[in-house]
C-alpha cells in the first residue's frame, strides 16, 4: 500500500512538473527536432537514415506489442 502511495505521488508530481513547464518542454522539443532535421539535410543521404531510424521505430514498437 504504501509503495503505490509513493508511486501515485511521484506520478502526481512528475506530471504537474511537466505540465508547469510545457511551454520550455515544447520549445526543446521543436529545438531538438529541427536541429535534427538540419543535420539530416546536411548529412548527403537522409533517405538511408531515416529508413534505418524507421526500422528501429518499428522493431520496437512490433517488440512491444507482441
Amino acid at each position: 500500500m504504501m509503495t503505490t502511495i509513493l508511486a501515485l505521488l511521484i506520478l502526481t508530481a512528475t506530471t504537474l512538473l511537466v505540465l508547469g513547464n510545457l511551454r520550455m518542454v515544447a520549445h526543446d522539443t521543436y529545438e531538438a527536432l529541427s536541429s535534427a532535421a538540419s543535420r539530416i539535410r546536411q548529412s548527403g543521404n537522409p533517405k538511408a537514415k531515416l529508413a534505418f531510424a524507421a526500422l528501429w521505430v518499428l522493431i520496437f514498437a512490433l517488440s512491444y506489442l507482441l
